[in-house]
């Protein structure tokens, strides 16, 4: 089943910048490293003016929720939540496993009458 781990954020906590961005480059070395034993994809990086930031791997979804739940995944979970504001992280389905789920919310619903 296809998946994403997505992150999401505004910007750092204030006195916290230069922390972010060295928790930047430890979640890039974590995740390219789980990229390279071809667990996931490489991490993607986007923002957007305002400041919002994105980023994003995919690859199975159990072995992404595997990877999300190792001690070391979620010792980078926490620092974001600490040095970023509106930090998130979700795992959802992508590709065709997104339209599987559309299809099974829309056979849910219709027993719904």
């Amino acid at each position: 089943m296809q998946a994403a781990l997505v992150v999401t954020w505004t910007h750092p906590i204030a006195g916290r910048e230069q922390k972010s961005l060295d928790y930047a480059q430890e979640v890039q070395t974590f995740w390219s490293k789980q990229a390279s034993e071809g667990r996931c994809s490489e991490p993607q990086l986007f923002f957007s003016e305002r400041g919002t930031g994105l980023w994003v791997v995919t690859g199975e979804r159990e072995t992404l929720m595997q990877i999300h739940d190792s001690d070391e995944a979620r010792l980078l979970t926490l620092k974001g939540e600490l040095l970023l504001e509106s930090f998130s992280a979700d795992i959802v389905y992508a590709g065709d496993s997104a339209a599987d789920y559309l299809m099974r919310y829309s056979s849910a619903l219709a027993t719904l009458g």
